[in-house]
């Protein structure tokens, strides 16, 4: 029989983000949610090599005040003198949030507002289910609806970054 190890080596941490003053425990996403993901910060880091902004999953921990610490699915910073050592300390330019049944109504509502209060230049809300993507810009100090994309070889153009584009195809692209 196999030697076991203690159950300490085989506990992960839990995951939590604080949604004004609120803690919610955070579950694993589903495997297409994980796909999505990775399709994004693949594309993300091909487009942001050499320049000074860089792409990051759900690991880094946002602090935009002392009653919101989100952990965004996709992040983009670009101001690093704001990072510490439990995460970022502002606003990210982009936030990407993949959409499950369990948090949509957070992430459309007070993640909504609240990342809309701090200045994210642009907010992508994706759904798997649906396989669309929200595209939303900071316009004069408020979040603008700019489009629902959801046509299959639908390519549009981010609100935030000159020259990246989004690829619905690629967004989506599952293994079989």
């Amino acid at each position: 029989m196999p030697e076991t190890l203690p159950n300490a080596i085989y506990s992960d941490p839990l995951k939590t983000e604080k949604i004004n003053g609120v803690l919610y425990n955070m579950s694993a996403g589903t495997f297409d949610h994980a796909e999505i993901v990775t399709n994004l910060i693949i594309a993300l880091g091909k487009y942001f090599t050499g320049k000074p902004c860089k792409p990051f999953t759900s690991e880094l921990e946002i602090h935009l005040d002392a009653e919101n610490t989100y952990r965004p699915d996709v992040s983009v910073i670009c101001d690093f003198s704001r990072k510490q050592g439990n995460g970022y300390h502002g606003a990210p330019a982009l936030v990407v949030e993949v959409l499950s049944k369990s948090t949509a109504y957070r992430d459309r509502g007070d993640k909504f507002t609240n990342y809309e209060k701090y200045g994210v230049k642009e907010y992508l809300l994706i759904s798997p289910e649906y396989e669309t993507v929200e595209q939303y810009a900071f316009i004069n100090g408020v979040f603008k609806l700019l489009a629902i994309h959801f046509k299959r070889g639908t390519v549009f153009d981010s609100y935030a970054f000159k020259g990246l584009k989004f690829e619905l195809d690629s967004v989506f692209e599952y293994q079989e």
